[in-house]
């Protein structure tokens, strides 16, 4: 009677262990991404192999919206450790979540650090009909009206399915306030997906109560009035998004020296 006692004991204790196991690794999973500070980092070609899968999208009901990292498919599907795990070799959540934080600092630092010479390039998965499908789904829920007005704002690729990147693009990437988020606002761009690095909603650019007026002292213009928009600071803030997704496809990184390649 006691060892069939014993036989049925082994398979509760396994599985409250596994249940420990799974509620650590969540939590350490959890750390990960809260922690506020940026992960040492040393590039390797995994890093860069990562970065050149980041996808971007544009969350419309913050603020004024603006660019983020897909938080429902960052490397390109849903599931992210399918993503990233033939490139560092385990699925292991935790892993995988360290992996995406080294990236996502990779991603900050390139965009401070980095150049991209102007031209027309050739986006891997990007175009006109997958932006605006992204940013509809986006948009689900708002009426009619508000989704077409929203829609009408997106950048158009060329009629070649090219983007002109220009040196405009790159000063003001330099300056954008691209960042890992804090766990309040955090909450709000993963909904349902990962967390994954934004821009500052409330001041992409600077601290000027208008972020136009950073953009246009940024790029050498006229300081726009607060009395309407400028259609060419409206454009070029949209452009940030085909323009991320640009320079990940496409800046060069040397591995070996931990920067910018030429640099």
């Amino acid at each position: 009677m006691r060892s069939r006692r014993l036989i049925w004991l082994v398979p509760i204790l396994a599985a409250l262990a596994w249940l420990a196991w799974t509620a650590w690794r969540w939590q350490a999973e959890r750390q990960i991404y809260a922690d506020p500070a940026s992960p040492a980092l040393t590039i390797t070609p995994k890093h860069v192999e990562a970065l050149r899968k980041l996808q971007f999208a544009w969350n419309a009901r913050i603020e004024s919206g603006g660019p983020v990292v897909d938080p429902m498919a960052p490397y390109g599907s849903a599931d992210m450790a399918a993503d990233l795990g033939p490139i560092i070799g385990t699925r292991d959540r935790v892993a995988v979540a360290r992996f995406h934080r080294e990236v996502s600092a990779l991603l900050i630092r390139a965009l401070q650090n980095c150049d991209l010479a102007d031209g027309q390039y050739k986006l891997g998965h990007l175009d006109n009909a997958t932006m605006e499908r992204r940013l509809r789904q986006e948009l689900v829920g708002l009426p009619h009206v508000r989704m077409a007005a929203v829609v009408a704002e997106l950048p158009r690729f060329e009629p070649d399915g090219t983007f002109q990147f220009t040196s405009r693009h790159l000063r003001l990437l330099r300056q954008l306030r691209f960042e890992w988020p804090d766990s309040e606002i955090m909450r709000i761009i993963a909904g349902s997906g990962y967390p994954a690095p934004a821009v500052h909603f409330k001041r992409p650019f600077g601290d000027m109560t208008a972020f136009e007026i950073d953009m246009a002292a940024i790029l050498g213009m006229p300081r726009p009035g607060n009395d309407h928009v400028d259609p060419v600071l409206s454009r070029l803030y949209w452009d940030m998004w085909p323009a991320l997704q640009t320079f990940v496809q496409q800046v060069k990184i040397d591995p070996g020296a931990s920067s910018c390649a030429g640099k």
